[in-house]
């Protein structure tokens, strides 16, 4: 859309002003017809609204607000503004029904709720879905005839769905469908097979069925493939032009399975003493050009995947995994920032393409494992380097600290996975010194690219992290107070306090829970065309530039720096920066929910397997209905109040079950012993019995 046009549509429109087409043709003083595109374009987006009498607003002056479709596990529709503020349970009232996802537009009704007004974007054309086959007969005599329905995997999805093309299906297999009618209040849903993904019971299966819910297909277009299988080895026609580094020392860091190695990092020594720290990272720019058939799937996904079992990458292998990954004993391109780092802070740097040659593959256990003094543990040759960077880390993250960064430090389950991928094994794997040295030099890059882009003018995706709402900071203190840990944190909660409660409560029993209140005290990090700061790292600048194989604001990123090396001007492709992020920001959101959901399925089936076995954790969470325990191995299930013995009493102040006789109290991090007593693989769902109550 003409830029010019787009700016003068919305300042007509502003002001509480509806006008009709004509009335807006002639004040902009165009035909008619020049402006239906754009006055379509804008409302798809949600910029304007089209009322009932056929006039343009924008839709705060007709009283409706800009959301995004949400809904609880048992279907319960929720809006959340565009805006930030707080989800509003909705109501449907009229013809069409909103899926999870969809952009609407929504008005507020009484007692915080609100009412569906306009569906403005669907979120979905396909979905995964249990097929339900059926053999009915019209009547005594009538001819059989095979019905196929579909289940929606997503459960928040309480839609039943007619299903076609469905021949070759068995029952309970899981179908990819496409959206051919969309659910209203008189018509179901409807929809045709694209392909199987296996059996109900393949957890394969069930895995690629949460990928492509959450839009993440298991399959690249051809046109993306071919592109990608057009491209070869970079050879000394790609390194013109470039800082040849591979003479210099410097290996990747990752975890035992990775393929994808997008970042290498060095060390060394200045004339002067200080350090020069080399953050090289995969040059993807240089194969994904803007546009390309492989950009614009990219674009569409945003992020890889990472499901137990199941990577669904970003970008086609013969990138992510071979032309684009730092492989040891191979020349890359990259684009190396070399930091001058003194006392622990970053006094300069230098920022090229470059020809780089990985000296060797190491893994986070192997570095944990030498840092404890197995020196066997890594080649010769890296260990000095190692040594050298153990030192910088612990001097970045002191200053880090000492800023008042906040380390929440939530350790996150890993499966074991037999040949089916089933899992046989769930543990919780902590961050070693290994993880935090990376950790830390990718952000100080992170920090120091976005810096730059600050002072020179060059847009950029940000990364940011806005300073928490006041009223959850008064939450957060109350919770604790009902603890009885007492706090002065203030509406304005300055991150070193917030961190200060996080070391000053490290070895309380309640420590995971308040770990865990204490992140949802503050707003969710975004992406951002302007440089807001990051809260939970005390940073004025930052953005993500380190991961341009596994996200696409990295790869922006990376497009952007590009040009401010050739000298290009950017100054077209700021207006894309505000949409880019805010997709961005979408799609990381997406991202996590399907990796939570596969996490959740992952640890439903495992406990399926050991219903009455005895485990020990503590409560994570208490609640009217009950409390949750957190096993050892991060497992969580409900212990309901109902199967408890006699009548207990929530008391919300201090978070915490209690029956007065004879008395008995459960409070957050009280170490208890359950057994198994429900795993409902399908939906997600575990209920532990406290082991004196089992039967």
């Amino acid at each position: 859309m003409n830029t010019s046009i787009r700016e003068t549509l919305l300042g007509l429109l502003g002001g509480g002003a509806t006008l009709s087409l004509n009335e807006l043709a002639a004040q902009a003083g165009l035909p008619a017809g020049e402006l239906r595109a754009p006055l379509d374009a804008l409302c798809a987006e949600g910029a304007l609204v089209l009322t009932r009498k056929k006039r343009y607003a924008r839709p705060q002056t007709v009283g409706l607000i800009p959301a995004r479709a949400s809904a609880q596990r048992n279907g319960a529709l929720t809006a959340c503004p565009l805006d930030g503020s707080p989800a509003m349970r909705m109501r449907e009232r009229g013809g069409e029904r909103a899926l999870p996802g969809d952009q609407i537009f929504v008005r507020l009704y009484r007692d915080g709720e609100c009412e569906l007004a306009q569906i403005v974007a669907r979120a979905r054309t396909q979905l995964a879905a249990f097929l339900r086959i059926e053999t009915r007969r019209k009547g005594r005599r009538g001819a059989a005839q095979t019905c196929v329905t579909g289940v929606p995997c997503d459960r928040r999805i309480r839609h039943v769905i007619e299903v076609e093309g469905a021949e070759d299906a068995h029952n309970d297999d899981i179908a990819l469908l496409a959206i051919d009618r969309y659910p209203e209040r008189s018509e179901p849903m409807r929809a045709h097979v694209v392909r199987l993904l296996g059996a109900g019971s393949d957890m394969r299966a069930r895995l690629a069925a949460i990928a492509e819910e959450h839009g993440f297909p298991t399959a690249f277009p051809d046109e993306a493939l071919r592109q990608a299988g057009r491209m070869s080895e970079p050879d000394e026609a790609d390194f013109a032009g470039r800082e040849d580094l591979r003479g210099r020392m410097l290996f990747t860091i990752d975890g035992p399975f990775s393929k994808d190695f997008d970042d290498a990092v060095s060390l060394e020594r200045a004339e002067d003493g200080s350090w020069l720290l080399g953050v090289h990272i995969a040059d993807v720019s240089h194969y994904v050009r803007p546009g390309s058939p492989i950009d614009r799937e990219a674009q569409r996904r945003g992020t890889s995947l990472y499901l137990p079992g199941l990577t669904v990458p970003m970008l086609p292998e013969a990138l992510s995994n071979d032309l684009c990954s730092l492989m040891p004993d191979t020349d890359r391109l990259a684009m190396s920032l070399i930091m001058t780092v003194r006392d622990g802070r970053i006094v300069d740097h230098h920022l090229a393409r470059s020809v780089i040659h990985s000296r060797a593959r190491l893994t986070y256990d192997g570095v944990n494992r030498l840092f404890d003094g197995e020196e066997e543990a890594v080649p010769a040759e890296v260990r000095p380097a190692l040594a050298d960077m153990r030192a910088l880390a612990i001097e970045l993250r002191r200053r880090r600290e000492a800023a008042g960064a906040i380390d929440l430090d939530l350790p996150e389950s890993e499966f074991t996975l037999d040949e089916a991928n089933v899992p046989t094994d769930v543990f919780l794997a902590p961050r070693g010194e290994a993880e935090r040295l990376i950790e830390e030099f990718m952000l100080a890059a992170n920090q120091t690219v976005a810096a730059l882009a600050r002072d020179t003018g060059t847009p950029l995706v940000y990364r940011v992290h806005e300073a928490p709402d006041p009223d959850r900071i008064r939450a957060l203190s109350a919770f604790l107070a009902g603890l009885g840990l007492n706090f002065r944190l203030g509406a304005a909660a300055h991150p070193g306090l917030l961190q200060n409660v996080l070391e000053r409560t490290r070895d309380l029993p309640a420590a995971g829970a308040v770990a865990r209140m204490v992140l949802r005290s503050m707003q969710r990090a975004r992406y951002a065309d302007q440089p807001l700061g990051h809260y939970a790292l005390a940073m004025r600048d930052y953005c993500h530039f380190t991961s341009p194989i596994r996200r696409y604001p990295d790869l922006t990123v990376h497009q952007m720096l590009g040009r401010l090396i050739d000298g290009e001007s950017s100054a077209a492709q700021a207006a894309k920066m505000a949409v880019l992020a805010d997709q961005c920001s979408a799609r990381e959101q997406e991202a996590a929910l399907a990796e939570r959901e596969a996490d959740d399925l992952m640890k439903a089936r495992y406990m399926a397997g050991r219903i009455g076995c005895a485990f020990e954790g503590a409560v994570s969470n208490v609640v009217d209905w009950g409390f949750y325990v957190m096993l050892d191995n991060g497992v969580e299930g409900l212990v309901h109040v109902a199967s408890l013995d006699g009548h207990f009493e929530f008391d919300a102040a201090r978070c915490q079950l209690i029956r007065r006789t004879p008395k008995k109290i459960f409070r957050l991090g009280d170490r208890v012993r359950v057994r198994v007593e429900r795993a409902d693989v399908d939906r997600m769902e575990i209920d532990f019995l406290l082991e004196e109550d089992a039967p």
